[in-house]
């Protein structure tokens, strides 16, 4: 009987000691599963934020642009240099970069620059902001800018449509003052053309950003052409449809002016046919006045949305006598400066059409000044990518916008 107990104890004591033995195991087994879970991640992390930290030099002081270089296969490989180089040691790893995605980072998407473009005009608006670096630093074995016949190549709006609207421009003008009032606004829109004016030039004033291609930058996002001259006529085009719109308003809404366009036409037309004769006066009337704007933005005075007797420059005689010389100037320092107009063009313009002109003004700036090769859709703001470790997926997303979060 007491020699079953014994049996009965020692049974008892091993399947104990078993089990207890596979408690450690199991419990071993887990605790090594969960810390090459948390290695994995953190290692994983640090790998993508190895990548962001390659970003260009170039980009980021002179544009405020955070974007690395490369394509899904060469950073694929750099990842598996950094995988080999943590576990290559440790022989209970088995590991593998499943995938690499920088396609929803690339900066030629419009949706990923935006952003980028937004926190960057809010910075412009803080003492954190750093004027942009005038130098665009070459390459090694730089010989020169690249030709014009270069630089437009591939361009990121190619084949996009116009973007400039007069009825836009009319609409945001209803029943607004001044074109201050009129841009009045929030949101990505009012950041994105801040941006614009604190990294691009205008054709009245450098902003002592270097050399550039264009003189009127900021007239190339407005008009698109591929020559200074050729955007300095389109805007000037714009500036005086839009200023003959508002000042045939002022005219038909001046009972003093209107009466001195009729008895213009009475001397001129006598009859019936003066009345016809006072609306072509009128509209004549109001391009000569539009004409004399353009001339007095360019000449860095200021021209207002709507017109008074005080800022009305020119008289129903010289549009008879088509007296066209120089420009009249009314002394009257009320309205808007030329650099005012851009903004109201580029506020109104197609807000993807404008996005993408942002983008070609880098490009051709790079492409002039940094190395002939530059292209934007090679450069990136963040990466995503799967690693498998002991059959295990771990999937890691980094960008510099999440960086900026912290």
């Amino acid at each position: 009987m007491f020699s079953n107990k014994r049996g009965s104890v020692t049974v008892f004591i091993c399947v104990f000691f078993v089990s207890l033995v596979m408690m450690i195991f199991t419990f071993t087994g887990v605790s090594k599963e969960k810390a090459v879970a948390g290695s994995t991640k953190a290692l994983c992390s640090l790998w993508a934020d190895s990548v962001l930290a390659e970003y260009d030099l170039n980009l980021q002081k002179r544009y405020q642009i955070f974007g690395f270089y490369g394509y899904p296969a060469e950073i694929k490989e750099k990842l598996t240099f950094y995988a080999k180089d943590s576990f290559d040691r440790k022989k209970y790893i088995d590991y593998q970069i499943k995938n690499c995605s920088l396609y929803d980072y690339c900066l030629i998407n419009t949706g990923v620059m935006e952003k980028q473009l937004e926190a960057a005009g809010k910075l412009a608006f803080t003492e954190k902001f750093q004027k942009p670096e005038k130098t665009i630093t070459p390459v090694l074995g730089y010989t020169g800018p690249a030709a014009a016949s270069v630089i437009f190549d591939d361009l990121p709006s190619e084949g996009s449509k116009k973007g400039y609207s007069l009825s836009a421009v009319k609409n945001l003008l209803e029943g607004a003052s001044s074109i201050g009032t009129a841009l009045e606004k929030t949101g990505k829109n009012w950041w994105i053309n801040q941006y614009i004016f604190a990294y691009f030039k205008d054709a009245s004033d450098d902003k002592d950003l270097g050399e550039t291609y264009f003189s009127g930058e900021i007239e190339y996002i407005i008009c698109g052409k591929k020559s200074d001259s050729a955007n300095k006529s389109t805007l000037k085009r714009r500036i005086v449809a839009l200023r003959e719109m508002m000042n045939l308003a002022y005219l038909l809404k001046d009972p003093v002016k209107s009466n001195e366009a009729l008895l213009a036409a009475e001397i001129l037309t006598p009859g019936p046919a003066a009345l016809v004769t006072q609306k072509a006066l009128l509209s004549a009337w109001a391009l000569a006045e539009s004409y004399n704007d353009y001339q007095l933005l360019i000449h860095g005075k200021r021209v207002p949305v709507v017109k008074s007797e005080q800022t009305f420059a020119v008289d129903i005689k010289s549009v008879i006598e088509n007296q066209s010389e120089g420009y009249i100037d009314t002394g009257s320092d009320v309205g808007e400066t030329y650099a005012d107009y851009l903004r109201l063009f580029t506020y109104t313009m197609d807000s993807q059409v404008r996005m993408l002109r942002v983008m070609d003004l880098i490009q051709i700036n790079m492409r002039r000044f940094y190395y002939e090769g530059f292209l934007l859709r090679e450069y990136n703001a963040g990466l995503s990518f799967v690693m498998t470790v002991n059959g295990k997926d771990y999937e890691t997303e980094r960008s510099y916008e999440r960086e900026e979060k912290k």
